[in-house]
């Protein structure tokens, strides 16, 4: 299968993952930022059906400091910009949440990235528009893929401008690559 069909079937996959699974999920996420000190995390809202992240980004917004990616769909960039609370959030491009604040100029500790699929060595599918592989080359950081297990496959088609995450976290834990 290339891309496309990797993206096309996921997409539709994801919309049956039991509540109980991305609960799961939620929990083994809350219980691994909950134990983390005080830091800089790059995280996406998720929408719809994605991997759960709104619990966590409300949670955590006074005790770490929260990124949300700011998107310019004509370069197909994206900014990380602090949220501190709902009100910093506006609707974006794509159907997403965004920040309405500032970029964010510091460092970044840890980067959490979305995926419809991943492999076994890091690397994933998205929505295609290669906003976070754009973004990972310019901020290198430690990055975490987040997913159920079910996401992970033991090899995806990728090319050399992917760049793959360095462990994923699922329902039932950590999966180191």
């Amino acid at each position: 299968m290339n891309k496309k069909t990797y993206r096309s079937h996921w997409l539709e996959k994801r919309k049956h993952f039991s509540p109980e699974k991305l609960q799961a999920f939620e929990n083994q996420l809350l219980s691994y930022i909950g134990n983390l000190p005080p830091q800089t995390i790059f995280t996406y809202y998720s929408v719809e059906d994605e991997i759960p992240t709104q619990t966590m980004i409300e949670t955590f917004c006074h005790y770490h400091t929260i990124l949300l990616p700011k998107t310019t769909p004509k370069t197909k960039t994206m900014v990380p910009c602090q949220v501190t609370s709902s009100q910093d959030l506006v609707p974006g491009p794509f159907q997403l949440i965004e920040p309405n604040t500032p970029a964010y100029k510091g460092p970044i500790d840890l980067c959490l990235v979305p995926g419809l699929v991943f492999d076994q060595k890091g690397y994933r599918i998205g929505y295609g528009g290669g906003y976070y592989d754009r973004f990972l080359k310019d901020h290198p950081t430690k990055t975490l893929g987040l997913c159920l297990e079910e996401q992970i496959l033991s090899l995806l088609p990728h090319d050399s401008l992917d760049i793959p995450v360095q462990a994923l976290l699922t329902e039932k834990g950590f999966v180191l690559i």
